[in-house]
């Protein structure tokens, strides 16, 4: 892993419950440059944010998706000063070889909800159906520990499945009406699988990623740990 210049760390906030993402204030409490230690969703705090979460079994040896996902960070942590940047992260995204499936999906909403309730409604964006409630609340657990998010990065590696992985990303833009409580989401989601039972796919993706290791000491994943039909998760 390349170490982080001192601006990239000067950007990085440490959660409660872990360290678990990528956070840049954009208006500060305090500061406009320095990060509050919590703004409880103080309707003057707005923050982009990014988030790397990996969902598989436990196992002795790192999965496929935290090398990929490793592999990532490092890419991302190459400038510091795009690494919030919808496109950077798709671009990052697309080097993973041998994806199948691939789809991309741009949508706009419309909703009205209180403050409190918008990290909720951006996590649901973020996973689907099967991946909700425990992702879902997981993502949305990290996205209130901060103030209004005007925008949000989320990769999701999915291996709970073996002999595959779901890559999920997720780049929302949040806008807010003349009313406080209206906003405007606009959400791109990229979605392909890795079909590691392919030999060819496993191959090119041990020959890309096989040197890279778990991120377990790096403060911008989180890893999620299968145990039963449903997930917990702990921060890494």
């Amino acid at each position: 892993m390349t170490q982080l210049n001192e601006t990239m760390l000067k950007d990085l906030v440490e959660l409660r419950h872990g360290r678990i993402g990528f956070i840049r204030l954009v208006l500060g409490f305090r500061d406009i440059r320095g990060a509050p230690e919590r703004t409880d969703m103080n309707p003057f705090a707005r923050t982009a944010a990014a988030l790397f979460l990996v969902n598989g079994p436990k196992s002795n040896s790192p999965l496929d998706a935290e090398k990929i996902c490793s592999a990532l960070i490092q890419k991302l942590s190459e400038d510091a000063s795009r690494n919030l940047e919808a496109r950077t992260w798709q671009n990052a995204v697309q080097t993973v070889p041998y994806q199948v499936g691939r789809m991309k999906l741009t949508q706009t909403l419309n909703c009205t909800m209180p403050l409190r309730g918008l990290p909720d409604k951006l996590a649901s964006m973020c996973t689907s159906k099967s991946q909700r409630p425990t992702l879902a609340k997981s993502i949305g657990s990290y996205l209130k520990q901060f103030g209004k998010p005007t925008a949000f990065n989320c990769l999701i590696l999915d291996q709970s499945d073996t002999a595959e992985i779901h890559l999920s990303l997720t780049c929302l833009d949040v806008t807010e009406d003349r009313n406080p409580e209206k906003f405007i989401i606009a959400s791109t989601q990229v979605s392909a699988k890795l079909k590691l039972s392919n030999q060819q796919t496993q191959a090119a993706i041990t020959e890309a990623f096989g040197s890279f290791q778990a991120t377990s000491d790096q403060p911008f994943c989180k890893r999620c740990f299968q145990a039963t039909a449903l997930s917990s998760c702990f921060a890494a």
